[in-house]
């Protein structure tokens, strides 16, 4: 087949725009993570015991961003990420495996704009609009300014987003400074105040009459809710066909996994010390305005912690678009969903990825009504893709040992890929299956997340099965539009 004809190649390019810093600053969203999800952590199983949690969680995502570098630098033209190396892997042996990791992937990041959105305008109303108990009436639904807010939010940060990965780096590095701000704060300030209590510092796992076998389940639930959260920092791949240099996927990858390991290591210490257990079971959400509040005067302590969160959630809007534009993108680009997604704007951003996501996630803010329960959902998708990769780093180094790479871990790597190969398999069956006992999950959140990724498999299909199959059905690439106008000339 000629290669202007070939449905799976001439993908139009991506613009080469971005340092190793600009993928930073976007994958910093995920240590803005702690200010969603940490409170409600500790108040489950005690601060020492969330520590641990989110650490190790961090650290194996840190240590999967290594892996994913070598990927990236044997596919440095292929945009999407994760999610692509495990079909890349897998395609040979299993040809459905990508599009299960693309689809569940771009959900898994996609669903979370809504999420934090809808969070966001919930405190925007309760801080600064108290009195605006209304509602208008549409007679399937009901919506009020949370999340009218929220949508307001959603639509503000796609504008940066359907001009370039750089516009969007640029809100992430402004919210990404006001950011450091609270986490060196609650990593020194606590102990300088003296505020700061060890007794705090509870362990809930295990305990002499626990069940859910001796702490193991709950432990392995809760690194399954956070695992989008702590292994965010692999989004970096996703940016590589944009990069200036063949080394910045590999240090984008490195460096914020680094840093997001350090700030869910030091930060929990200094906020678990300065909250009760009891206290963040009453209002986990009040966490870190709480910490706050034993560390700054109280005249602006609220207004201040309620700002910066804000700006953590915006920042996770952000990278949730801008990465799950790229993962939707290098799907379709590799022929695993519908042809349309391949469409770039003239700015060379995949808009039509991006605009979906937008109205999908408008969609959930108005319908859902604990969108919570979608996350849930939406992480067996995501930690599946993961899974793909990580197995898959395994696939290519059989298959391909001698294929070009820019980077190459050493023996070790092998060892490596497998243990985190089996700990992601039992975090994904185990705490998919038990997520009902954080109180977050259960048979439903479980049928919608495998509904996920049965509809991948239906795109896969439609893709496949029809639209490759019969011309008239896709759209023309750059290359066969030149072709025809030469024909006709």
């Amino acid at each position: 087949m000629p290669a202007s004809l070939d449905p799976h190649n001439s993908a139009p390019a991506l613009h080469r725009t971005l340092r190793w810093q600009d993928a930073f600053a976007l994958a910093m969203a995920v240590s803005g993570g702690l200010f969603v999800s940490f409170g409600a952590t500790m108040a489950a199983i005690g601060a020492l015991s969330a520590l641990f949690i989110w650490a190790m969680a961090a650290g194996i995502g840190w240590a999967q961003n290594h892996l994913f570098a070598e990927m990236a630098s044997m596919f440095p033209d292929k945009p999407g990420g994760v999610p692509i190396y495990a079909h890349e892997a897998w395609k040979g042996r299993f040809a459905p495996a990508g599009a299960l990791a693309s689809f569940g992937y771009w959900f898994g990041w996609s669903a979370v704009i809504s999420i934090v959105s809808l969070t966001a305008g919930a405190i925007i109303q309760a801080r600064w609009f108290p009195g605006a108990l209304w509602a208008l009436d549409l007679g399937i639904l009901q919506v009020g300014p949370a999340q009218l807010i929220g949508i307001g939010l959603i639509l503000a940060l796609m504008v940066p987003n359907l001009f370039g990965a750089q516009p969007a780096a640029w809100v992430n590095k402004f919210f990404g400074a006001l950011l450091l701000i609270p986490l060196l704060t609650f990593v020194v300030a606590p102990f300088v105040s003296g505020q700061w209590d060890a007794s705090n510092l509870t362990w809930g796992l295990g305990q002499a009459g626990a069940d859910h076998w001796g702490g193991w389940q709950d432990a392995a639930v809760w690194l399954y809710l956070i695992g989008w959260t702590a292994y965010g920092t692999e989004m970096c791949a996703a940016f590589t066909p944009e990069y200036r240099s063949t080394k910045d996927a590999r240090r984008a990858l490195s460096s914020s996994g680094a840093y997001t390991f350090m700030m869910f290591a030091l930060v929990p210490i200094g906020v678990g010390g300065l909250v009760t257990q009891a206290d963040a079971a009453a209002d986990p959400s009040a966490v870190f305005v709480s910490g706050f509040a034993a560390m700054l005067p109280a005249g602006f302590a609220g207004d201040i912690a309620l700002l910066i969160t804000i700006g953590a959630l915006l920042m996770g809007v952000n990278a949730s678009m801008a990465d799950g534009s790229r993962a939707l993108y290098g799907a379709a680009v590799d022929g695993l969903v519908p042809r349309q997604f391949e469409k770039l704007n003239r700015h060379k951003v995949p808009a039509r990825a991006t605009v979906t996501a937008v109205v999908m996630n408008i969609l959930l803010v108005l319908f859902v009504s604990n969108p919570i329960s979608i996350l849930v959902a939406a992480n067996i998708g995501y930690l599946l893709a993961i899974l793909l990769a990580v197995s898959g780093f395994l696939l290519l180094r059989l298959d391909r040992p001698n294929a070009f790479r820019s980077f190459k871990l050493g023996r070790w790597a092998i060892p490596l890929s497998i243990i985190l190969t089996v700990y992601g398999a039992a975090v994904l069956v185990v705490g998919a299956s038990s997520s009902h006992i954080s109180g977050y999950g259960g048979p439903v959140e479980l049928g919608i997340g495998i509904g996920i990724l049965l509809l991948s498999l239906i795109l896969f299909v439609i893709r496949r099965r029809i639209q490759d199959r019969l011309p008239l059905l896709r759209e023309p690439r750059p290359s066969e539009e030149l072709e025809f106008h030469n024909t006709q000339s």
